[in-house]
């Protein structure tokens, strides 16, 4: 026959190789990872029969039905293919979604094999004769044919979709799928020279190399997709305009899992919760594919709209119970949210920046978006625009509260308190809007705006009427080593005066043993600016760690006020009176709402107050009004 095999012998080699690879990286996660399996499946079986069928021991009735299945799988493999380039492009769902068009895909194929079946009647295809020797018939072009159409179409999905990929990948994709095609064309021309298997065998390992590496898109703590191929995915799905959507659930107690036991115990139980939570889901609905985002964060992202209850209500059920798993039960306690895409979120970078940030946008175990919902979009994930516009602007307005003073019977202070009213949006409430810009890191260009307009209306308004007033710091300005810097070079541009502010660092920020935190503060403290420890009672902090920070106010949260209002714990609280008062530390009570805690509070002599009985959180021009008619 003259065939030269050693081209086949070579693809073996890189199969086996690829088949072993696959077998060691576990490559067996995701469609992406089956549909290589189908084409890697369909090449080797192409080989191996691409081999026996070019042997002339074999006898001509074998070697016509080896043939035939050589033919066969050989179209297989290019339509594999094809399904792998609609997967890789994310339109293998939308493939699926269309019936008559998934089925008239198969088309071609189905031409095909009619004209499989007829060549054992009229050799049209290839016949074998005496000898034996092959020939081919009139229209073996068919054959070539649809391996061209389906690779052709594959280019071009590539293509259109090229902005999915690095431009690595985007390289190796597309000359590998040129070279298959060329091959084809090659081995049509010169069919005694089996090149094409070999040539597929090299796409292959291309696409192992450069796609199907599970390092890229398999979080190995848990084994499920990853932050990036979550947000490849979102972006895919979000351009193509699907509709789908997306639980989100964060684990606020994973921390203690791996305090008790040991690393890869705690590693083994995780996975196993994970993997049976995302079969429960599939159950519901087989599109459901489970990310992990990092941070104790999961992704349920799935297509039927109809079952968003149901995996909510089965992800919410199973969280409220301890999980089991090798002798470890466990209770994780969880927040979760579901988000209607492209309903409630239109934009990847919006709803990747929410699904790492949507914990801190609540207190309650479940965040509903729906009250959020505008005829413009969701706030909640405009929010970042909101910022961002707000910023570049220096919209944001500054409120005061007052702060009284028990002993001097006046108003000796205000707290500068953060607010922003939208033109779309309307107000949008602190709550939502700081624990947000603290995570996106947009905190200290905020605070520098609330800063000046804090700055300037002290010097133009407030000075000769309140002693100070009191500004806040997240810890991410904490930490930031130009802080003490720019504070005093902002303190010189308005004539601030360093005993005329007091910062106020919150009880977690004070709590943080951090060298940069802290050197800052000493650095505030050296240039005459005073600390106020906010929030007290409710964060970690030690009295140790308190006295050592040198603070001139300690505010108790409001929690810590209705506990006193409450005639609860009295004894405690003159005792921290005697630990922090002779040590010249102001005691400041938060929420302070009746006369009969204000009352109180001045029996038990106590220095300031601050909340509704006196002052609410209200603009410039109101408070000004406020400190005109306390005279």
């Amino acid at each position: 026959m003259g065939f030269n095999l050693y081209f086949d012998f070579a693809a073996l080699t890189v199969l086996i190789f690829l088949t072993f690879s696959i077998v060691l990286k576990k490559q067996i996660i995701g469609t992406s990872n089956k549909i290589y399996i189908i084409v890697l499946s369909c090449t080797f079986v192409t080989a191996i029969l691409d081999i026996v069928a070019s042997l002339e021991q074999v006898p001509i009735p074998w070697l016509t039905a080896l043939n035939t299945f050589f033919l066969f799988f050989r179209a297989a493999t290019a339509i594999s293919l094809f399904f792998y380039a609609c997967n890789l492009g994310q339109v293998y769902y939308l493939l699926l979604r269309r019936k008559w068009g998934f089925i008239l895909l198969f088309l071609p194929l189905a031409i095909f094999v009619g004209a499989l079946i007829g060549n054992l009647f009229n050799q049209s295809l290839f016949i074998y004769l005496p000898g034996p020797t092959y020939q081919r018939g009139p229209f073996i072009w068919i054959a070539y044919a649809v391996s061209y159409l389906y690779l052709s179409a594959s280019l071009v999905i590539i293509l259109v979709n090229r902005k999915y990929h690095s431009k690595a990948q985007l390289t190796a994709i597309i000359v590998a799928f040129i070279l298959q095609v060329g091959s084809s064309i090659f081995q049509f021309l010169v069919p005694n020279v089996l090149v094409e298997m070999f040539v597929t065998s090299l796409t292959l390992l291309t696409l192992s190399l450069f796609m199907e590496n599970p390092e890229h898109f398999i979080d190995y703590k848990t084994m499920n997709f990853n932050f990036r191929s979550f947000t490849v995915t979102v972006r895919r799905m979000l351009d193509l305009k699907e509709s789908f959507n997306v639980v989100l659930i964060h684990v606020t107690n994973a921390a203690s899992l791996y305090s008790l036991y040991p690393h890869e115990q705690a590693i083994a139980f995780n996975r196993a919760c994970s993997a049976s939570l995302s079969e429960k889901a599939r159950k519901i609905d087989h599109s459901a594919v489970v990310y992990y985002l990092g941070s104790a964060t999961f992704a349920y992202v799935f297509r039927d709209r109809s079952k968003e209850e149901a995996i909510k209500n089965l992800i919410q059920h199973d969280f409220s119970l301890p999980m089991t798993h090798a002798g470890i039960s466990f209770l994780f306690n969880a927040k979760t949210c579901l988000v209607n895409c492209p309903e409630d979120c239109s934009d990847a970078t919006s709803l990747v920046s929410f699904a790492t940030t949507f914990f801190d946008l609540t207190e309650s175990d479940s965040l509903d978006v729906r009250p959020y919902r505008h005829h413009r979009g969701n706030l909640l994930f405009e929010l970042d625009h909101i910022l961002e516009n707000a910023i570049a602007k220096k919209s944001f307005s500054v409120y005061y509260q007052g702060i009284y003073s028990l002993k001097q019977k006046r108003f000796i202070a205000a707290e500068a308190l953060l607010r922003l009213k939208d033109d779309d949006y309307g107000t949008i409430m602190p709550g939502l809007m700081i624990p947000y810009a603290e995570r996106r890191g947009k905190i200290v260009a905020i605070s520098r705006v609330v800063m000046e307009k804090s700055f300037d209306f002290f010097i133009h308004h407030l000075r000769g009427k309140l002693d100070y007033i009191e500004i806040n710091l997240s810890p991410l300005q904490l930490m930031d080593p130009n802080l003490p810097d720019d504070i005093s070079s902002l303190a010189k541009t308005y004539g601030i005066k360093p005993e005329e502010i007091i910062f106020e660092i919150t009880e977690g920020a004070a709590a943080m043993e951090d060298v940069a935190l802290n050197n800052n503060i000493k650095a505030l403290r050296e240039q005459g600016y005073r600390i106020a420890i906010d929030d007290f009672g409710t964060g970690y902090s030690n009295l140790s760690r308190i006295l050592r920070l040198d603070i001139s106010v300690l505010k108790f949260d409001r929690s810590m006020t209705d506990l006193l209002a409450k005639g609860e714990q009295d004894d405690a609280f003159l005792g921290l009176f005697s630990i922090f008062s002779p040590r010249g530390i102001k005691l400041l009570f938060e929420g302070v709402e009746t006369k009969e805690v204000a009352e109180k509070l001045t029996k038990m002599k106590a220095d300031h107050i601050q909340g509704y009985y006196y002052s609410k959180t209200i603009p410039e021009e109101e408070f000004l009004s406020l400190l005109e008619q306390s005279r």
